[in-house]
């Protein structure tokens, strides 16, 4: 008779529940960084807006906001310059956090920076915080409209 070659039913099994088992384990792992991986780069957006809005108040001598509606974080500048409704140009996209990044704003409904880019709506400090699950960043900025963490 001739050898047979190939693997038996057990040998398979067992070789889909060692690999199912390492899944198991690393699946938290890779999970959990890319919760932090989203919060990161919602945290870049933030802080890019901001920028925005500083840049823009001082280019054009207007007040600026970093305003937060929802989820959506938007640069609005007034006086309105453009033609249309409403009284403040809004600067660059509207910003859906939660669809992009899916986490969710809290700490402030706006950043306002007057015509020289300082810092108007907040005292020594504030903060913005996103938070996704029981990851959270905290975008701070100082009186003057830096970031300083």
């Amino acid at each position: 008779m001739r050898a047979r070659s190939g693997f038996t039913l057990i040998e398979a099994l067992v070789c889909v529940v060692v690999l199912g088992l390492i899944c198991l384990i690393g699946f938290p792992k890779i999970s959990a960084a890319m919760v932090r991986s989203d919060l990161r780069s919602a945290r870049t957006t933030v802080v890019n807006l901001v920028a925005t809005a500083r840049a823009a108040s001082i280019q054009t001598g207007r007040r600026t906001w970093v305003k937060f509606d929802g989820d959506n974080a938007f640069v609005l500048a007034r006086p309105r310059r453009a033609a249309g409704a409403g009284n403040a140009d809004t600067l660059g996209t509207v910003q859906n956090l939660s669809a992009q990044y899916k986490v969710t704003v809290s700490g402030v409904d706006s950043l306002a920076f007057d015509p020289r880019g300082f810092g108007a709506s907040f005292g020594d400090t504030t903060s913005v915080t996103l938070s996704r699950n029981s990851h959270s960043e905290t975008v701070m900025l100082d009186g003057l409209g830096r970031v300083v963490k």
